[in-house]
């Protein structure tokens, strides 16, 4: 298996425009978003979709397509969205040009240090399994495994979950956690900084929302990553202390 971001920005453009990144959910194996993929690649030439469009996708509703799964057979349903391809492959090229990688992974090497150890952080397969296999197989070796080992150590286990995580996400988020809070906060404005041109292509996509980002594609898994690991952060600036307790344990993030 391997990180996302251990790999290099043209890597990650290629896996983000595979079909089963654009939607790694479960699907009748006869639909394939690749070629739709390609040729909304091919057109944008990494360019962004600003180039064609004549009004804002984002005064108009229902452009990304909408639906509901079951997850677990009972009443357990999980809306899921899919984006554009335009905006989509627009988005790829931004988040995916070697500038803007470079300062996304430096970024996130900064969340790794602390008691919070993330567990969810996308992978992508490098044999035979398919990358959602691979996710799967991260997180038995990180989280069930580990559970019984440190079971072993200590007697309670408190187990958290985020209200409808990626519906309640605030979009200005992004680029607080790309940037921090008070350089995103002095640039809200300016169009030119990554954490908003990310911004900008969710609420295009969305009706202008600034509340919630699509689920059901790798892509946004990484953006919410990016949000989760500055939440991490957050969290261990105010936990600091943890670390010089006696009883103090390693907190896994699934």
């Amino acid at each position: 298996m391997k990180r996302l971001i251990d790999l290099t920005n043209e890597e990650a453009r290629a896996h983000f425009l595979k079909g089963s990144s654009y939607f790694n959910g479960d699907i009748p194996s006869y639909i394939n978003f690749e070629p739709i993929l390609a040729s909304v690649s091919e057109i944008l030439g990494g360019a962004s979709f600003n180039q064609f469009k004549k009004s804002s996708p984002a005064d108009f509703p229902d452009v990304n397509y909408n639906f509901i799964a079951n997850k677990d057979g009972r009443f357990a349903w999980r809306p899921y969205e899919l984006m554009h391809p335009a905006i989509y492959v627009s988005l790829v090229n931004v988040i995916c040009d070697e500038e803007n990688w470079a300062l996304i992974i430096s970024r996130m090497a900064e969340f790794e240090d602390g008691v919070i150890d993330c567990c969810s952080a996308p992978v992508m397969s490098v044999d035979h399994q398919t990358d959602v296999a691979t996710q799967i197989k991260g997180w038995w070796q990180a989280v069930e495994q580990r559970s019984l080992t440190y079971s072993l150590e200590f007697n309670h286990l408190l187990h958290t979950d985020v209200t409808d995580c990626y519906g309640s996400l605030y979009t200005h988020s992004i680029a607080w956690a790309i940037h921090g809070i008070e350089e995103a906060k002095k640039n809200k404005t300016k169009k030119s900084l990554l954490g908003n041109k990310i911004d900008f292509h969710i609420q295009a996509s969305r009706y202008g929302q600034t509340n919630g980002i699509c689920q059901g594609s790798v892509l946004m898994d990484f953006i919410a990553e990016i949000v989760l690991g500055y939440v991490d952060e957050l969290i261990n600036t105010e936990l600091a202390w943890i670390s010089h307790s006696t009883s103090a344990s390693t907190a896994l993030r699934l």
